[in-house]
């Protein structure tokens, strides 16, 4: 019985810090240059970061939040910690009427022209021109990895302007060297805020309705 009334209002204090939390704007700028500043507690434990303090400058996180022992605060980890090392999903299968190597991309960000995608194999770039790739029958795959990068003459249009031009993925070791058919793709949080991400690791103290984050306050909308 005991156990049952912590464990109730343990998990009604955790309902009570979901929601949004923004920052508090005060004075007539805010009316003419918005600046969007907030993060978002969900119900299943993950959470939404977004600031854009321009039209120019814009920075995006996803992952999982969860309350520290003490309840005093609020500790963030984003699923992507190093932009360089992204995970990817890889399914490995055989087929035994082609002998070649077939590499197939599920490329999350296909219609962004501004996108190029280059597969290394074994140290040796191969650029992805569309989402598959065909190498010489024969070779032993050890190891590949993905690196999307944002052409310069493509990328003109792009406002707010990335925080970083390249990313790659974690490099993904061969199982079993007789397959020949590679499958690859991104977890599905990787989407076209991926080039305006970053990375998020963080003991937020709470106070009253809110907390700080960044040196701003931000309260429960």
């Amino acid at each position: 019985m005991f156990l049952g009334i912590i464990l109730f209002f343990s998990c009604q204090s955790q309902l009570n810090i979901v929601g949004k939390y923004t920052v508090i704007q005060r004075g007539k700028y805010p009316k003419v240059i918005p600046v969007t500043h907030y993060i978002t507690l969900n119900n299943d434990s993950t959470f939404n970061y977004h600031y854009q303090p321009s039209w120019y400058v814009k920075k995006v996180s996803f992952g999982n939040w969860k309350r520290d022992k003490d309840n005093k605060r609020i500790i963030i980890n984003s699923f992507i910690q190093d932009i360089r090392n992204i995970p990817i999903v890889v399914t490995e299968t055989k087929n035994n009427n082609n002998s070649f190597l077939l590499f197939v991309f599920d490329n999350p960000l296909k219609s962004d022209t501004s996108v190029k995608w280059t597969l290394n194999v074994n140290d040796i770039d191969y650029p992805l021109n569309s989402d598959s790739l065909v190498l010489n029958k024969g070779m032993i795959v050890d190891s590949f990895y993905l690196t999307g990068y944002i052409s310069p003459e493509d990328s003109t249009y792009r406002v707010p302007f990335p925080l970083q031009d390249t990313i790659e993925s974690e490099k993904y070791n061969i199982k079993n060297s007789n397959n020949n058919v590679y499958h690859i793709a991104f977890p599905v949080f990787v989407d076209y805020n991926i080039f305006y991400y970053k990375p998020l690791k963080d003991s937020l103290k709470l106070n009253k309705n809110g907390f700080l984050f960044e040196g701003m306050k931000l309260k429960k909308k």
